[in-house]
């Protein structure tokens, strides 16, 4: 207890003086948005994240709170900038080496061809925080340089790329000159980190303004991460990435096949066994096949499942694939559940009976704990195709998750051929939900499943068997590689 009775009128101003510092000091911290949202960000992965005792354990667990205290030190100085303080979340969410797990920033809609939504933009707050970069020199083009000018293949967007260095990046590419109304010029449009030979970490600024997080950008040939051409080049174009949305079958020659799917989703489910019923004979027809599922990023293996029978040559195992049970991760599976119980179109009565089972499991070990899903059993077909004969699968580095599913069957297969870049690496943990953050309302993606041996590729990706180039189409490039085979 406080006696204040004998205190001198001096001495009790004194004391008030410090307990209103006190007081505000804690009205502050607690006011503040964006140690809110970290600090809910670090409980919500300490809980429920099965990356994190791979990522943090009595090694490195010192460096692990020193890293985060200095993350939530930071916030500070950020409370109500909603921009900066994501640039910190996204920091700290990528220290753990699981790719499905991220953050993502609020997306709005601007139709720039609307006077009235282009000034609204132009007066918000967004738009009047967005870094300027005053310079007055432009750099001098040279070949593997970062610093140089680049464009957009839609010409859209010019930048000049200058070394600007603080804690999030390296470089920044600033606004030469834009053909929307959303940027002008002098705003800083990305930033880049360097993390390795021609390689980068990129925080890209998108029409909107909102942040979209790219790992392991390459500059190559004057082409830095797919899309941004130094001005030198004649040919504007990556053969890696794929424009087509929809699902594609067409034969190439009188010996060759060709699908395309952009998409394993479990929402096509219905769409995509329709295709492959359709197409089947004609498949089979020809020792050729080509299956192209660049920038496919994944959904369910159900939707992979009926590609097995073209490649299959031999019995494999598949990998040994846990839950992690916790609190939070079974309230969503329930909730998964209970949404999803009567779409009787895209899950059967056995799909239902697994999750339910598992569901029950979950609750049945204490908080915290790893239930078994697959002990990686063998995967055998009763038969082994004659045609096609030989097959190549094109992958990109936006190939993932189940997209990868597919690559990893084509390994084991000894008619099948990878081609093209690494994938996206989104291999060694899965089944992904949303929750969203307290104050800026972010989302923020946890997985819940974690892989045995396919956690050795998280990040890194898949390696195809013959790298493609940039130099022609990469369909043209397979046919002569399968071929040859």
């Amino acid at each position: 207890m406080l006696f204040l009775t004998n205190l001198t009128q001096t001495e009790m101003k004194t004391i008030f003086k410090v307990l209103i510092l006190i007081l505000s000091l804690n009205l502050n911290a607690q006011n503040c948005k964006c140690e809110n949202e970290l600090s809910f960000v670090i409980n919500y992965y300490e809980e429920n994240l099965p990356g994190f005792i791979d990522n943090v354990n009595s090694k490195n667990l010192n460096s692990y709170k020193k890293f985060k205290n200095d993350l939530l030190s930071q916030t500070k100085s950020y409370c109500n900038k909603e921009t900066d303080c994501f640039k910190i979340l996204l920091r700290y969410v990528e220290f753990f080496k699981d790719n499905h797990s991220s953050i993502y920033q609020n997306s709005l809609y601007i139709d720039d061809t609307k006077k009235e939504d282009v000034e609204k933009f132009i007066n918000s707050s967004i738009f009047k925080e967005r870094e300027i970069i005053d310079f007055k020199k432009l750099p001098q083009n040279r070949n593997e340089n970062i610093e140089n000018i680049y464009e957009t293949d839609d010409g859209i967007y010019k930048v000049a790329v200058l070394k600007n260095k603080n804690i999030n990046r390296d470089y920044v590419g600033i606004i030469l000159e834009s053909k929307t109304t959303l940027w002008k010029k002098g705003q800083v449009k990305f930033e880049l980190k360097k993390v390795g030979k021609n390689t980068y970490d990129m925080l890209l600024y998108m029409k909107n303004h909102s942040i979209k997080y790219y790992k392991n950008v390459k500059l190559k040939d004057g082409i830095l991460n797919d899309s941004w051409y130094n001005i030198t080049l004649n040919n504007k174009k990556s053969y890696n990435l794929i424009s087509e949305r929809n699902l594609i079958f067409k034969g190439l020659d009188n010996q060759t096949n060709y699908i395309y799917i952009p998409t394993f989703n479990v929402n096509w489910f219905e769409k995509i066994s329709e295709f492959y019923n359709n197409n089947d004979s004609l498949i089979q027809s020809k020792p050729y096949l080509i299956i192209d599922v660049r920038n496919n990023g994944g959904g369910s293996d159900a939707c992979v499942e009926p590609l097995l029978k073209y490649i299959y040559t031999k019995p494999f195992y598949g990998d040994n694939v846990d839950v992690y049970s916790t609190k939070e991760n079974l309230r969503k599976s329930i909730e998964w559940y209970e949404q999803n119980r009567n779409d009787t179109i895209n899950f059967d009565k056995t799909f239902f009976k697994e999750i339910t089972d598992e569901i029950e499991s979950m609750k049945s070990v204490p908080n915290k704990t790893f239930i078994t899903r697959s002990k990686g059993e063998q995967i055998k077909l009763d038969t082994i195709l004659k045609k096609p004969s030989k097959i190549a699968i094109i992958t990109n580095k936006h190939c993932a998750s189940s997209c990868e599913t597919l690559l990893f069957w084509a390994i084991e297969s000894d008619k099948t051929i990878i081609v093209g870049e690494n994938s996206g690496g989104y291999v060694g943990y899965g089944e992904i939900s949303e929750v969203k953050t307290p104050n800026f309302n972010f989302a923020l993606g946890c997985t819940m499943t974690r892989y045995n041996k396919q956690r050795e590729l998280e990040v890194i990706g898949i390696s195809p068997k013959y790298y493609l180039t940039n130099d022609k189409d990469w369909v043209e490039q397979t046919i002569e590689l399968l071929k040859k085979e």
